[in-house]
């Protein structure tokens, strides 16, 4: 176990690397005499993603809305917008609520999903996380041998000498995230990452619990933002 201490405004936060396992489910078998019980949303625990539910089918605004941006399984066909496939349902119900409180505020959120979220109601934000925590997660992506390594250098190990935790300590080492709050990063677009780094760096998005994400990324540089970029890409 690896632990940093992070300093910033007043505070100091202790992230760690660690293990995270899961029960499987198991389904109960009914007696002989019994009728046999209706399907229902079961979650398990994949050994490589995130949980998972059951679902029956698309939620229609999923169809009518998320999709032109996201994809109908999550898989955004433009690096601008997050693949949001295999994200983790909490993660992904605080961002929407975020959305429509505007708690969240960076440039894409405000020209984009405060509309967009306005338009879910509350009793769909969950249905709507879990049909997209239900999907397969982004394939991974090769990417330029020089950056992924450079990458990887500082996802993995982060930076001593300026106190830059490495990404594993809070999204795990293959990137799969730690959830509520650590999102999955593996896979996501590069040009996605970098747009949340800047605007984690800038202050304009500011909806990270203890000011985790604003206080790293003031340490990154444009090359580091680059490179991590590239790296997750891969994974």
């Amino acid at each position: 176990m690896r632990a940093w201490h992070l300093r910033g405004a007043g505070f100091t936060v202790l992230m760690a690397a660690s293990l995270l396992s899961y029960p499987s489910a198991r389904a109960a078998t009914p007696p002989a005499s019994s009728p046999a019980p209706k399907a229902a949303a079961v979650r398990v625990a994949p050994a490589s993603g995130p949980i998972f539910s059951a679902h029956p089918k698309t939620p229609a605004l999923v169809t009518s809305t998320c999709s032109a941006c996201h994809g109908l399984t999550g898989i955004s066909p433009t690096g601008s917008f997050p693949d949001l496939a295999g994200q983790w349902e909490p993660y992904l119900v605080k961002q929407i609520r975020d959305f429509r409180d505007h708690k969240r505020a960076d440039p894409m959120a405000q020209s984009i999903m405060w509309g967009m979220a306005a338009m879910i109601p509350p009793a769909k934000i969950s249905e709507i996380a879990l049909y997209f925590a239900s999907q397969k997660g982004p394939a991974p992506s090769p990417e330029n041998p020089k950056l992924v390594a450079a990458g990887r250098a500082l996802f993995m190990g982060g930076e001593i000498s300026s106190h830059l935790p490495a990404c594993m300590a809070c999204h795990g080492p293959t990137g799969r995230g730690v959830p509520p709050l650590f999102p999955r990063l593996a896979g996501q677009h590069q040009a996605y990452i970098i747009a949340q780094l800047q605007a984690f760096k800038s202050g304009q998005r500011a909806n990270d619990p203890h000011a985790i994400m604003r206080t790293i990324a003031a340490k990154l540089s444009q090359a580091d933002m680059t490179a991590l970029a590239a790296y997750i890409r891969t994974l």
